[in-house]
């Protein structure tokens, strides 16, 4: 397939377009697993657009970054997600009941918020790019004390601009901090608006100039992704200092082409291999959108 506009150009690629395997699939990782953890995701972020959320904003195109990031943490690590990331929590183990309970009621740290200490999954926070810096807090104390842990901080292209982010970078670069920077940026086919922060090179390349350990991958690819941030983890744990990983991805919103979404493209995948069938697709679909209605139905229903 030849590259068209809505390709990014400087990204490490497992997975091709046709869902091919052009480089090494991480072996640590169950494809069909991660596949229904895409499909689950997408669904939830479909759901969630539709239930009239204040200030919601859609993440779909974006489940890779999420979903892999959940499934590379440990049991001991912290997870500093955005308002926007709550697909996390599906790979972090949370049930949708619970997702659902956090995101439409108030139990203290407000609606429309997904957070869990038993799962390590740190509040969103008001303040744009906070999160980022108490992830950073978060990695020194967790370098302090010795521990084994490691902190993962979620975020957009966008919070690049702010002191936050630089000053995140810095400190975590300067102290050698188990700390992986997962960074999504959108792919703008017809140049990128203001509000996206975009300043012409790319977020790998100002965290490289940082002194960051950096990977840039295709969001579209979910092995990839995968891979890329597995990588910037295992040098965490091995006392090698902080990472970014920024993951160029694209909002289905915008209708793009079918290659550019990351579920499409491990379903092709999975197709290839013989893995996926559509009975399996429908019995995803069905058992995470009936878990969505009964939970939905639940706490909206009056007292």
């Amino acid at each position: 397939m030849e590259p068209t506009p809505w390709d990014p150009e400087g990204v490490t690629v497992v997975l091709d377009p046709n869902g091919q395997l052009v480089g090494t699939s991480p072996t640590s990782i169950d494809t069909k697993q991660l596949y229904k953890l895409l499909v689950a995701a997408r669904c939830l972020d479909l759901k969630l657009s539709r239930a009239g959320l204040p200030m919601w904003a859609s993440a779909a195109g974006e489940e890779a970054a999420l979903i892999s990031t959940a499934l590379v943490s440990q049991e001991q690590d912290w997870i500093y997600p955005g308002f926007r990331d709550v697909a996390v929590a599906l790979g972090r183990g949370l049930e949708i009941e619970a997702i659902v309970t956090g995101l439409f009621r108030s139990d203290g740290i407000g609606p429309g918020r997904i957070a869990s200490a038993e799962h390590r999954i740190a509040p969103p926070t008001d303040a744009l790019g906070m999160h980022l810096a108490l992830a950073t807090g978060r990695a020194h104390a967790q370098k302090l004390a010795e521990q084994r842990g490691v902190t993962f901080g979620l975020f957009g292209e966008g919070l690049t601009t702010t002191g936050a982010f630089h000053e995140s970078t810095m400190l975590a670069s300067s102290l050698s901090l188990p700390l992986v920077m997962v960074c999504r940026s959108q792919l703008w086919p017809d140049g990128a608006p203001a509000e996206a922060g975009a300043v012409g090179d790319s977020v790998a390349d100002r965290a490289k100039a940082a002194g960051l350990w950096v990977r840039r991958v295709d969001g579209a690819d979910a092995l990839g992704t995968h891979a890329a941030i597995e990588a910037a983890a295992d040098r965490a744990r091995q006392g090698r200092g902080a990472s970014l990983v920024e993951v160029v991805v694209t909002q289905m919103r915008r209708d793009p082409p079918a290659h550019r979404d990351p579920v499409e493209r491990l379903r092709r995948h999975l197709d290839q291999t013989g893995a996926w069938t559509q009975t399996l697709q429908d019995v995803i679909e069905a058992e995470v959108r009936g878990s969505l209605d009964r939970a939905i139905e639940s706490v909206t229903e009056p007292a």
